[in-house]
């Protein structure tokens, strides 16, 4: 569903850090199915709530940019987009979480920066703060300081799988095995061997992220309301 969501879209102005790693994580155990929220929160992340409005905000955004491509949604596909919002939203709160338990941080001006260079928020090539604050209130229901709090949460959560993919080694044995048993031949290793590397990386680092996940999905308690907010109770 993400390589689909990937391949069909513009541009999804939901992420805009690191977007190569998101979606990556699938290792989540099962949800607890809580008892319904008074303050109409979607899902609880140790003790975290994540409001309902938002929930739908992103995931209006997602099925937006599908149909501006020319896709059409039908009931499947929109049951989808929400599942994977809602494991999303589950994830960043979970890595923002450990992130600053670690001591990793994101600075105000690396959230000024993101804000400042976004295109949407410009004008004439300089940003613009009037349409920034209509165009967060117009596409995601957010006033500045709700908008800025999320960007600093999904930069927290990008940096530490950041941090995890920088810590994934493969040694140079490593690679010329699994080579040799793709290729049955070493003939053109040294010339594949950086996108090898890359590939072996990128497959170890998914492994490590949805075991690293999945511990703590079994650490942190995890209420589901989405059924109950769905029926609206």
């Amino acid at each position: 569903m993400i390589k689909f969501l990937s391949k069909h879209k513009k541009t999804i102005f939901v992420i805009t850090v690191l977007g190569f790693m998101v979606g990556i994580f699938v290792g989540l155990g099962a949800y607890l199915m809580g008892s319904a929220s008074l303050s109409g929160a979607v899902a609880d992340v140790g003790g975290k709530e994540i409001p309902y409005q938002q929930f739908v905000t992103r995931v209006n955004r997602v099925v937006d940019n599908l149909k501006e491509n020319g896709t059409e949604v039908n009931d499947a596909l929109y049951g989808m987009v929400k599942q994977d919002v809602f494991r999303e939203m589950i994830i960043e709160e979970l890595l923002s979480a450990e992130a600053g338990k670690l001591g990793i941080y994101v600075s105000d001006f690396e959230v000024s920066a993101e804000i400042h260079n976004t295109p949407q928020f410009m004008s004439d090539g300089a940003f613009n703060p009037r349409l920034y604050y209509n165009t967060i209130w117009n596409n995601f229901r957010m006033n500045a300081k709700q908008y800025e709090s999320w960007r600093r949460q999904a930069r927290l959560a990008a940096k530490f799988k950041q941090f995890i993919f920088l810590n994934v080694k493969i040694s140079a044995d490593e690679v010329k095995d699994y080579y040799l048993l793709k290729n049955k031949s070493l003939k053109n290793f040294e010339k594949d061997k950086d996108k090898i590397t890359y590939e072996m990386t990128q497959e170890k680092f998914g492994h490590l992220a949805n075991y690293f996940l999945r511990q703590l999905s079994t650490r942190i308690e995890i209420k589901n309301y989405l059924e109950q907010r769905e029926k609206g109770s």
